[in-house]
């Protein structure tokens, strides 16, 4: 178990930390343009890719965690998944005749995306094969953009999207290698069927990615180009924050129909949200001076509204997948479109005034609040988050160390990088056994 959490930490941390690097470098020396442009290509990505699945690959997982006859499922779903991927490039192509933006090139990349079948190895609880696939899809765009950036300046975004489709391509391959299945699928002309059967569960897919970095995509008609890019800056970490919780579900994906995990993984998820709260709200100028110089210098309050995202979303890090493994597919639903719908109208409405910056993070924080009260309740009622609050209660006396430290420190970058280690160290010695003890075991 420790191997496992060891690699899925190694491969998704170097990836994540090298995605941060690059949006930082982007900001910092190429401008706040260009990192709205990769924004929305990452935003594109997502969605596009969100689509595709709508719910068939939640529910492959499922039944390739749960079933042994997995392997006709699987089929039906990859010549699904195919097909509409093939749609969408007609429409993609069919765009370039209105507007030529790099955004689109994202459509003609569909069928790669399609084929892909990496989702499957979380199912087959070989987390680690996905994660250093994950690791390398990342790193390539953010690799490219780097080394290109030097020689061709904001023009490297034509690299990300090439190197992104390369990416995507290596995962798919590998993945049908590890799985022991083909990689090419033919088309389905009745691909509809299975899509129409996993709808409920692919619009609650749809809406967890556009409240992520999809809400780019969404709502980018009502901001500029400049704005979208200091707020991708941050909903950058917003997205890796999530990634991270998601990680720790995925890596024990198939005990989350035992009792107790789902308690045991959200603990974890509120370890990890608790220590965000230091860099978020301790220390805001600091945080944002050393990643990204003074782009943020007249709007820092953009960093603790992050963070209240953040940790919020720590509270219900498995709660959609629990809900997911009990079947209760229109709690999922239900429950994130009307915190879909909260967020868009959040963020459009405050487009309109005098800090569009802070619409897109309010919209997300209303949208959070409403997943954490929404899923919770369904749940365990009110005892879920009596146990969720009362881990916090216990948590406390760690966080006030770090009040203390910057109390007497001030706002100082010694004082952040003090208050951090201090709070891992001490949260590692507290809590090392929440997820390393032989409950979480199991057999690969």
């Amino acid at each position: 178990m420790i191997k496992r959490v060891f690699w899925i930490a190694l491969y998704t941390g170097l990836a994540q930390v090298l995605s941060l690097f690059t949006i930082s470098y982007v900001v910092r020396n190429l401008g706040e343009e260009t990192s709205g442009y990769i924004g929305l290509i990452d935003s594109s990505i997502l969605i596009v890719a969100t689509i595709i699945s709508f719910g068939i690959q939640l529910s492959v997982n499922r039944n390739v965690a749960t079933q042994l006859s997995w392997w006709s499922n699987y089929t039906l779903a990859q010549s699904a998944r195919l097909s509409l991927g093939i749609i969408i490039v007609v429409v993609g192509s069919l765009n370039f005749l209105f507007s030529w933006d790099v955004t689109i090139w994202i459509y003609l990349i569909a069928p790669l995306i399609a084929l892909n079948g990496d989702y499957s190895l979380y199912g087959h609880g070989k987390p680690i094969a996905a994660a250093r696939l994950s690791f390398i899809r990342v790193a390539l765009p953010n690799l490219a953009v780097l080394t290109g950036s030097y020689f061709i300046g904001p023009r490297a975004i034509y690299l990300y999207v090439l190197f992104a489709g390369i990416g995507i391509l290596n995962s798919g391959l590998w993945a049908s290698k590890i799985n022991q299945v083909s990689y090419l699928f033919p088309p389905s002309r009745k691909f509809h069927k299975i899509y129409f059967k996993y709808a409920r569960v692919g619009m609650f897919q749809l809406s967890y990615a556009i409240l992520v970095t999809g809400i780019l995509v969404v709502t980018k008609g009502f901001y500029s180009l400049a704005v979208i890019g200091l707020v991708f800056g941050i909903l950058k970490y917003f997205e890796v924050f999530k990634g991270v919780l998601r990680i720790i579900v995925q890596a024990f994906f198939r005990e989350l129909k035992n009792p107790g995990t789902n308690l045991r993984i959200d603990k974890a998820g509120i370890l990890i949200g608790g220590g965000m709260l230091i860099p978020a709200f301790m220390y805001p100028h600091v945080t944002l001076d050393f990643l990204y110089d003074d782009a943020y210098k007249d709007i820092e309050l953009i960093l603790p509204l992050f963070g209240i995202a953040m940790f919020l979303a720590s509270f219900k890090s498995s709660a959609d997948m629990r809900v997911l493994m009990q079947k209760k597919d229109n709690v999922n639903l239900y429950t994130y479109l009307i915190a879909l719908v909260t967020t868009i109208g959040i963020s459009v409405g405050i487009s309109y005034s005098d800090y569009p910056v802070y619409g897109i993070p309010s919209g997300l924080i209303a949208g959070e609040f409403i997943l954490l009260i929404g899923l919770g309740y369904h749940i365990n009622k009110w005892t879920f988050f009596k146990e969720r609050l009362w881990f916090l209660v216990k948590l406390m006396p760690i966080i006030l160390i770090a009040v203390i430290i910057r109390l007497w420190f001030g706002e100082q970058l010694t004082g952040m990088a003090l208050s951090l280690g201090l709070y891992a160290v001490t949260t590692f010695f507290f809590y090392r056994k929440l997820l390393f003890d032989s409950s979480f075991i199991i057999h690969d």
